[in-house]
């Protein structure tokens, strides 16, 4: 048998690629609808490629199996995944991932068996082979080890990266390298960037304005994936915005005076500062050492490609160049590697406001959940298996950006792994929300506004945006929009119309009159609202826009902006980081919040945001939101668990996903697990015992049953669900 090829080939740009650099070698997910380059045999059973609600993926029958190829450089580590899916495995049979630099001894990567075979669930299978000395070809092989017809394996997102050993990044960034006196070493080990244990907290501080008067191209940028051709297009892909930003110095730590997304005129990016480091960096005449975990977001967009900067200063004001590296992303389509130097001048002076951004600051850190190592999860208790949580059988290991479990009143975190070494500064990485801003922003949002004025919910969306027609929107109201079920659509299959051309035309548009007019018009009405639901991110937006003039009707204040006055005082009571304070809008006079996508925020936010819900929305004793729509929501009223989404087993309702995890935990009823889910692979897991389980990633993998278990194995809540 001989099929055709179908690599994906990832262009690099500058060609940079040096040590810890990961660079994807192949992928392959089927989606051009055929399997180019898998050669093999289909034995007794059979091979095609399939499709199931808009995804397509490989599948295999009996005992067929087929074969591709890739190289592997000299020096690189290689990582395999794949997605395996199975039906009718009993005994012995099984779906396999294998290697082999021969062709004719194979390496097992892993294997999915019986039990994991409900012809549904996705299961990741990875694992990683050693450096060689020389460059090799490897073969990839997927093969169905089954004897019967109906043994079936269905393969997806194969892919197989390089990436040189940690060992051989540069170990330290030397005053030489900041001053421009040497050249650029990099990459560099993330180590470099974090202030050493023993090092002595500087005994001037910094304060005053670090300027990039120009935008600055990278020395070194290495293109990991394209999947949207954005570097045919883009004018700036590997450029650096110019950017303003003050910074206030409060003992060892530094602090930006802004924080999010810094909005300018890159047509690609915009920058964000979180809080850092200063300390003595030892280097003699008077320098001293700064470093910012700093993140460039997609302009208009939600995508954040994380990075660190360092720089030297003195008590004079005189400053090194500052070395920026990106090295980590949550970001489905696009991703990179950089390495700048950048030639930054410091404006040293008085900041105003100075010591309320030093007082913030410091409310900020106080209220965020006590920290420890998931590590600690597991001697605090000793029956779970700590594997199971951020387990690489449900997030492979390179798309996970962040990841931890709240229980006992702790996050316990894991790391948050670069292409060069753990985050040293995990705590404040800048995280996008996507769609849990559907949860967040349109289900709290329409929660709080039901509370403040009763009756928000059944409002109708065309009485309060003139740009939808009665005919379509007359009868649909705010809470038919949160649900999504408001019978306008063009398919009901699940993901093609949020997957559609016009979809991604409305994404993209910048302003509000844009963006409203191709949200009312894009779907006709099919259906009676409420009895189908069809996913749409036009739906949580004209949600968003209808709030806003509800809001500003009831309120009397013609300019009252909804997000502002119904949300950030629910942050500013939980004290959450400023990442929360704002959101993505219009780039227009309306500056229309987007609801359906667009918020930053760190793990802490998003945990903390969780408990919120779970503690019924109340803060020391004040009820912020409406207790009928968030019962709903999580899923507390077993009369109102929202319509089926895309199979039975998970429902739609005000926002939030949830899952039936009943049988799976072994309960004898069902049991629903709400949770807050965003694009590319981004859950926030509300589990009925009071924890929370969270995670970003960018591989698109959406899976937490594992983590939910060990939850479950510490308190379990089988009888606390209705």
């Amino acid at each position: 048998m001989m099929m055709r090829t179908a690599i994906v080939a990832l262009g690099l740009l500058a060609g940079f690629n040096a040590p810890g650099m990961a660079q994807p070698l192949f992928s392959d997910d089927f989606q051009d609808g055929d399997a180019e380059g898998w050669r093999g045999d289909a034995g007794r059973g059979d091979v095609r490629v399939t499709e199931y609600a808009g995804n397509f993926s490989l599948r295999l029958r009996r005992n067929a199996w087929v074969a591709a190829a890739t190289r592997i450089p000299a020096g690189q580590e290689v990582r395999v995944s794949a997605d395996f899916a199975a039906e009718g495995l009993e005994g012995e049979d099984s779906c396999r991932l294998e290697t082999s630099f021969d062709g004719q001894g194979w390496i097992e990567i892993g294997r999915i068996a019986d039990g994991q075979d409900d012809a549904v669930t996705l299961t990741s299978v990875a694992g990683n082979l050693p450096a060689s000395e020389t460059a090799r070809a490897m073969l990839v092989r997927l093969r169905a080890a089954g004897n019967a017809a109906n043994d079936t394996c269905w393969v997806d997102n194969i892919r197989v990266t390089g990436q040189t050993p940690l060992a051989a990044l540069t170990p330290a960034l030397s005053a030489q390298t900041l001053l421009a006196a040497a050249p650029l070493q990099g990459p560099y080990a993330t180590t470099v960037f974090a202030a050493p244990d023993a090092a002595p907290t500087p005994a001037v501080g910094l304060n005053g304005r670090l300027v990039l008067a120009a935008p600055h191209s990278a020395d070194h940028f290495a293109l990991l994936l394209d999947e949207f051709n954005a570097a045919s297009g883009a004018d700036g892909l590997d450029e650096l915005p110019a950017f303003a930003i003050d910074l206030v110095s409060d003992g060892g730590d530094l602090v930006p005076v802004q924080r999010g997304p810094q909005r300018g005129v890159h047509p690609e990016w915009e920058w964000i500062f979180q809080p850092g480091r200063i300390w003595d960096g030892g280097d003699g005449e008077g320098w001293m050492r700064a470093a910012l975990p700093v993140a460039l977001q997609e302009r208009n967009a939600n995508c954040v490609q994380n990075g660190l900067m360092s720089f030297l200063y003195r008590a004079t004001g005189e400053v090194s160049h500052a070395v920026v590296q990106i090295g980590a992303q949550t970001c489905a389509y696009l991703q990179f590697d950089l390495l700048a130097r950048l030639p930054v001048s410091f404006e040293p002076g008085a900041i105003t406001g100075a010591e309320a951004v030093r007082q913030a600051w410091r409310s900020e850190s106080a209220a965020r959940l006590p920290r420890s190592p998931l590590g600690d999860l597991a001697l605090a208790h000793p029956q779970i298996d700590l594997a199971e949580i951020g387990s690489p059988l449900e997030v492979t290991p390179e798309n996970m950006t962040a990841f931890g479990l709240v229980a006992d009143g702790r996050f316990y975190a894991g790391d948050c792994p670069t292409r060069q070494g753990p985050d040293p500064y995990c705590d404040v990485t800048p995280l996008p929300s996507y769609s849990v801003a559907k949860s967040v922003v349109g289900g709290i949002g329409l929660m709080r506004l039901e509370q403040l004025y009763p009756g928000a919910r059944q409002a109708r969306i065309a009485d309060y945006v003139p740009q939808c027609t009665a005919e379509r929107w007359g009868d649909v109201t705010f809470e038919q929009a949160l649900d999504m079920v408001t019978g306008n659509y063009t398919s009901d299959v699940y993901d093609l119309d949020e997957a559609s051309a016009p979809t991604w035309d409305f994404l993209t548009v910048e302003t509000h009159a844009e963006k409203v007019e191709r949200a009312c018009a894009m779907h006709p009405r099919q259906a009676e609202p409420g009895t189908t639901w069809v996913y749409h991110t036009t739906d949580t937006y004209l949600l968003g826009t209808a709030m806003q003039a509800y809001l500003r009707q009831q309120s009397g204040v013609a300019d009252a902006d909804f997000y502002d006055t119904l949300l950030v005082p629910i942050w500013q009571s939980l004290n959450l980081s400023p990442l929360a304070m704002q959101t993505r809008r219009t780039r227009d006079a309306e500056a229309q919040t987007f609801t359906g996508w667009g918020l930053t925020l760190t793990a802490d936010d998003m945990a903390r945001m969780a408990l919120f819900l779970q503690a019924g929305g109340v803060i020391d004793g004040q009820a912020w939101l409406d207790r009928g729509l968030l019962a709903a929501a999580l899923q507390q009223n077993p009369d109102d668990r929202g319509l089926p989404a895309i199979e039975d087993n998970l429902r739609y309702r005000a926002g939030f996903w949830a899952y039936n995890a009943g049988n799976y935990l072994g309960c004898d009823h069902d049991v629903w697990i709400p949770t807050m889910s965003g694009y590319g692979g981004i859950s926030v897991t509300l589990i009925p015992n009071g924890h929370v389980y969270l995670y970003a990633s960018d591989g698109r993998e959406f899976s937490w049953r594992r983590a939910a278990a060990q939850s479950f194995a510490i308190q379990p809540f089988c009888e606390a669900v209705p």
